[in-house]
């Protein structure tokens, strides 16, 4: 077998592995192959039952799911196993980070096999959930589809994207839209929107775990006291990794539990403790810009013009399948910028574009102030 290693920390480097054989054999434990999908987009998946199973629940409903003797090889695929599968185009990337255990991939660039070996765990599980999701994304990518950074909501039939910076308050207004407001969830980061023939945008959800800013969560248990619960009750591993997330606490239970500054949580466990649904995919009516305003500032909703809406938007669209796995770049090398750019077009076409301010002590009536406007305005499924 030959192998490289590779880093996923600066510049690629290859060279021999360092750090010990890997044993290579076949797959031991009950192999099973899922295929999920998500748009156009597909993965195999091949591990054993157990893990496939989790990842079901883990992709379900975002990812379309079907099973299949093996991988068929028309796909790209991520092999989930104890160990690497016999062949010698097997390349060793290593992705490290100050949040969770180093990141072992192991990449058949020739196969566009992806291999994540290790013995059976939450991280291991949570790495496969990883690769499936990337290679969905770049394949969305190379189709044309936009990347924005934000998530999406459907009220009633009005689907609101909200997209911002890191602390705009995009995943605030997410989940005030789903406390104060009976939404139901999209999407909360790496939002992919695709133009349509018969309409407005569609906006397509992804597994992706919600990073919840405790003090957020704290300020919505008023409404929904359920909420309080997820401070004991998330089952995704970052939470208990004694990482940089740990470095800062806001304070302690009454057990005398520290009290993180944010929450890795998973989208079913958001929906339980929220009593929202989940929707795999929403056409967008409205897009929505979300900041925080200093006590005594008026809360409410701001109607930007095109250009204000243009300019705004274009700050928040991401250049590329996002940094995850960027390996895949030479899987899916098809830029499509033509059809995002008509993408764009399309969403300045169809949308209202606003621009919402709120504060953590009044998120119920800045909820309801964009809620009305949207109902004043009659946007909605058409």
């Amino acid at each position: 077998m030959t192998a490289h290693t590779e880093t996923g920390t600066g510049p690629i480097t290859t060279g021999p592995i360092t750090t010990g054989p890997i044993t290579t054999g076949p797959i031991t434990t009950g192999p099973i192959t899922m295929r999920f999908g998500s748009g156009q987009g597909i993965v195999d998946v091949h591990s054993d039952t157990a893990t496939v199973a989790d990842l079901a629940e883990l992709t379900a409903p975002f990812f379309t799911q079907e099973t299949l003797a093996r991988p068929t090889g028309d796909a790209p695929s991520v092999w989930v196993v104890d160990n690497l599968p016999d062949g010698d185009s097997w390349t060793r990337l290593v992705f490290t980070s100050d949040f969770e255990p180093d990141r072992e991939l192991w990449v058949d660039h020739e196969r566009r096999r992806v291999a994540v070996v290790a013995p059976r765990s939450g991280w291991r599980t949570q790495q496969a959930l990883r690769c499936a999701r990337n290679l969905i994304r770049w394949q969305a990518y190379s189709r044309g589809e936009l990347f924005v950074h934000g998530g999406l909501v459907a009220l009633g039939g009005t689907g609101i994207a909200f997209l911002g910076h890191k602390r705009a308050g995009k995943t605030t207004s997410i989940l005030s839209s789903l406390v104060h407001a009976g939404a139901a969830f999209v999407s909360n980061d790496d939002l992919v929107l695709a133009a349509t023939d018969d309409g407005p945008t569609v906006g397509y959800g992804y597994p992706r775990t919600v990073n919840v800013r405790t003090d957020s969560l704290l300020a919505l248990t008023g409404t929904r006291p359920e909420l309080a619960r997820l401070l004991d009750d998330v089952s995704h591993p970052a939470n208990s990794y004694p990482g940089k997330q740990l470095d800062e606490v806001i304070g302690t239970t009454d057990e005398g539990k520290a009290i993180p500054e944010s929450l890795w949580v998973r989208c079913a466990e958001l929906a339980r403790a929220t009593g929202a649904e989940l929707v795999p995919t929403h056409r967008v009516h409205a897009v929505v810009f979300p900041r925080f305003v200093a006590e005594g500032e008026p809360v409410g909703v701001e109607v930007l013009d095109r250009a204000a809406a243009e300019a705004a938007l274009r700050e928040h669209i991401e250049p590329r399948a996002v940094d995850f796995d960027p390996f895949l770049a030479q899987w899916y090398p098809r830029d499509a910028a033509d059809v995002r750019a008509a993408t764009i077009e399309h969403l300045l076409d169809t949308a209202k574009f606003l621009r919402l301010h709120q504060n953590l002590g009044r998120l119920p009536e800045a909820t309801a102030a964009l809620a009305a406007e949207l109902g004043r305005t009659g946007t909605g499924e058409r």
